[in-house]
């Protein structure tokens, strides 16, 4: 997405936050950022470096990123103060945006994260003087409370800066975009903080000789924290994984495996709901029994093969006779039951007279140029007017005697489950 692309909110808060980084870097020089340009030269190349070295957080929520480069910044505000840190902030917010990254990123995502980065830094930079902690030789009690407020600043200015340009330009929420994108990065702000700290003390106390000794442990918490954040993505793709798994095993309980049409047990709970809605609404729903005439004989005659193709054929031709939102599942063995929304006793008869005709129409071969006719029966029952006869959950639904297609009345027999069956 261009920069003209994006809504008129959004590039108003992206303008002004990179106006404010142009502002802030004016005053660094106005300051004295260059006065020492050694300095300057290689804290930022040091930032790049160190934001160059970066892992996504391993959640699925999350578009954060974990890197060392905050740590090396605040070392350098400690010791700098902000005015050369500024540059520094600056250049490892051009090396997040563009070293070691999946896609390109246009220039006003790379402007404005150079920007947000180090307004971040400087509001951090004010916490730290308003709270007492720009002296490190000052009391415990005081630095490191102001070292991890001035950590929590930079977090919450950074995240909501970043939420805000996400939000305008996807028209979500911001405080949602922040709580599910950035919260899961303020650990990295909190441990960069206290080891820049140390590093810039032991720097003091014992010159440049402890900066060397600092490199190692520093990396070795950046590789072990990193490490523990692949084991967390391994746990949650081994749940992703168990989760996709749980859904099939409940997909499978309630499909019959060789129609792929839900089975006996879907039938039950989805009366059940369909009872409900019609009680809800006010409305009638059609219980349709369809049952394939003489299949024991072709089972007999030709083998069971053939007459799991016969009930393949007629559970595909059932699912092109229904609506998208009707219910047609396989009861047992030949038999099918149908549920019809929202449908009368009249439209419930042309529906089973239809169903019946589109299986007698059916083109069966036993053999390459030996069709075997098809023909099914169908029996309906009507909610709430034949409650009795329509199947739940709870076992309850008895049938005796039920109007089937053509008008005819067929004998019945109550299954264990209370559906039906024709017994003529």
């Amino acid at each position: 997405m261009t920069f003209r692309e994006l809504p008129r909110a959004a590039r108003i808060h992206v303008g002004v936050v990179i106006g404010a980084g142009v502002v802030a870097c004016v005053w660094s020089v106005a300051a004295g950022a260059f006065a020492q340009p050694l300095v300057v030269v290689t804290l930022m190349l040091a930032s790049s470096a160190a934001h160059t070295l970066k892992t996504d957080l391993p959640f699925s929520t999350s578009i954060s990123t974990l890197s060392i480069g905050y740590g090396v910044c605040f070392g350098a505000l400690l010791a700098f103060g902000p005015a050369v840190t500024v540059w520094a902030m600056a250049s490892g917010g051009w090396a997040q945006c563009t070293l070691n990254v999946k896609q390109r990123n246009p220039w006003y995502r790379t402007v404005f994260s150079m920007s947000a980065l180090t307004l971040s830094m400087l509001s951090a930079s004010a916490t730290l003087t308003l709270t007492g902690g720009s002296l490190l030789t000052g009391p415990a009690d005081v630095v490191l409370p102001a070292i991890v407020a001035s950590a929590l600043v930079y977090f919450l200015v950074n995240a909501t800066l970043l939420a805000l340009a996400i939000g305008l330009s996807t028209r979500r929420s911001p405080i949602e975009i922040w709580d599910r994108e950035f919260i899961w990065g303020a650990p990295n702000y909190f441990i960069g903080a206290v080891a820049a700290t140390v590093a810039v003390q032991g720097l003091n106390r014992f010159g440049v000789k402890s900066v060397v000794l600092f490199i190692a442990p520093v990396f070795l918490t950046y590789r072990l924290y990193k490490v523990y954040l692949a084991r967390m993505d391994e746990i949650a793709r081994a749940n992703r994984e168990l989760h996709v798994e749980m859904e099939r095993a409940q997909a499978e309980s309630v499909t019959d495996p060789l129609t792929q049409l839900p089975n006996r047990r879907f039938l039950a709970n989805h009366t059940t709901q369909e009872i409900a809605r019609a009680e809800r609404q006010g409305e009638s729903f059609a219980f349709i029994m369809i049952d394939l005439n003489g299949f024991k004989a072709i089972n007999d005659t030709f083998g069971h093969q053939k007459g799991d193709e016969a009930l393949t054929l007629v559970a595909s031709c059932l699912r092109g006779a229904l609506r998208s939102y009707d219910v047609c599942c396989r009861y047992a063995g030949d038999e099918f039951a149908v549920v019809v929304s929202n449908c009368s006793r009249e439209l419930a008869g042309r529906r089973a007279e239809a169903i019946t005709a589109a299986v007698a129409a059916l083109a069966f071969e036993i053999a390459p140029s030996c069709p075997l006719p098809l023909s099914a029966s169908a029996g309906v029952a009507i909610y709430p007017d034949d409650r009795a006869h329509v199947p739940r959950a709870d076992g309850v639904g008895r049938c005796a005697d039920v109007r089937a297609q053509g008008g005819a009345r067929f004998p019945r027999r109550v299954h264990p489950q209370g559906c039906l069956k024709d017994t003529a």
